[in-house]
Order: structure tokens, then sequence, then C-alpha cells
């Protein structure tokens, strides 16, 4: 199990229940009387792997509430990337050679959690730290070629049919220059220079002859997983 350790999970937290509710009904786990290490994961997010002692099994939660003073605001993210993710193991991305991981639950009370399944596997992210630090070219190149082939396979099976709309991209990334030139990042000059080249890829029809496809909305390395075979993805969708 990556991660620290830091403990057992108190069986008066409402989290131990929410997490036996989930190894019994879902996951067939039957323990009279469960209990769970509890391991501290590295990212940006809140992120824990629980693991139950005697039948070793193992859950993510990733708590959204320490993001978002709402907490209802924290359920709504929650829910949004539980439905997102059955949403895409519904085009068939379960198992060799892509695979999204299972939703297991949500929870607006338990500060905001979502649990997902817990897949075994190299990070992307270590991936990189071979080839920077250990000068493994080649596997990092085996890693990026399986993540195109899972990223590639997810938007042919996620296109709906209906064309892209280049120009709401375009309107995006003019709020976003407007965001870099108020907090001074970037100057006139760079701001003018972007929406040189916005026009020039708005010029271009290829541009417009695309489909809608579902895309990664937290497209970081520790978001991916691989191991002999597969690729897994266990973070946010959007369409």
């Amino acid at each position: 199990m990556n991660g620290r350790y830091v403990g057992y999970l108190a069986g008066e937290d409402p989290l131990h229940g929410f997490l036996s509710r989930i190894i019994r009904d879902l996951m067939e786990v039957r323990e009279a009387h469960p209990a769970f290490r509890v391991f501290r994961l590295s990212g940006s997010n809140v992120v824990y792997a629980y693991q139950e002692k005697f039948s070793g099994t193992r859950i993510i939660c990733k708590f959204y509430g320490p993001r978002f003073t709402d907490l209802d605001k924290a359920a709504w993210m929650a829910r949004q990337e539980y439905e997102g993710l059955e949403t895409l193991r519904r085009y068939n991305l379960i198992g060799s050679p892509h695979h999204v991981i299972r939703p297991l639950g949500f929870s607006r009370d338990i500060n905001g959690v979502l649990a997902v399944e817990y897949y075994a596997g190299e990070e992307f992210s270590q991936a990189i730290a071979r080839a920077t630090q250990h000068r493994d070219d080649r596997h990092l190149y085996r890693r990026l070629t399986a993540l195109a082939s899972f990223l590639a396979t997810q938007h042919d099976r996620t296109a709906n049919g209906t064309a892209v709309d280049f120009g709401a991209d375009c309107g995006y990334l003019d709020t976003v220059t407007g965001r870099l030139r108020r907090a001074r990042r970037i100057g006139s000059d760079d701001a003018g220079e972007l929406a040189r080249l916005r026009d020039r890829w708005r010029e271009q029809p290829l541009m417009w002859q695309d489909q809608q496809v579902w895309l990664h909305g937290d497209a970081t390395p520790a978001n991916f997983l691989s191991g002999t075979g597969w690729t897994s993805q266990r973070s946010t969708w959007s369409g």
C-alpha cells in the first residue's frame, strides 16, 4: 500500500460505518467487526486509503470538504465525479487493457467524501521519476504509449456525433487570459500574442470538424495507473 500509515479508523467515526456498508453490500466482505487501517496518500487533494485488517480489502476515499467552505458544493463535486465514473464505465472501459475505477459511494455529511475502488499499479508520476532520476527513458515511453492508447480509446468510445464548438474554447482561453492579466502573471504583449494564436487556430477548418467527447478534468500524473498490459484512471471526468 502506497502512502503514510497514520493509524486505525475509530469505530465511532461515521466513516467507519460508511466503509463497513460498502465492503458488506458492494464487495461482499463479511466481517462481523471490521477494522480499517488508514494511509495518507500524496497529492494535491485530501485522499486516504483504507485497508480492512482481516480481509485485506482496500478502498480509496477522496474528501471534497476541505476544498470548499460550502458543504453542499463539496457534495455536488463528489456526486459529479461519482456519476462521471459510472458513465465512463458504461462505455466498456472496465478491465484490461483500459480500466476506469469503480465508484463505491459518496456522502455529503462525511466531509463530502467519495469512495472508489483501490486499483494497484504504477502511477504515471513514478514513471516520470524513473526517467528523470534514473534515465529510464524506455520505460517512460512505454507508459506514454499506453496512456495515449487509453485516452484515444476513451475519446473514440465517448464521441457523441455532435460537432465541437471551437468558438467556446476560444472564449475560455480569453477567460483564462483575463485572469492571468488581472493577477499580473502576464502582460498586454503576452495577452496579445495569445489572442493572435487563438485567431490562427480558429481559422483552421480542422478545429471545427471533430466531435464532442468526454475529457479528463484533472489529468495530473498521479491520476493514471499502469500495469502489465493495462492502464487505469482514477479521477475526474467531464463532458
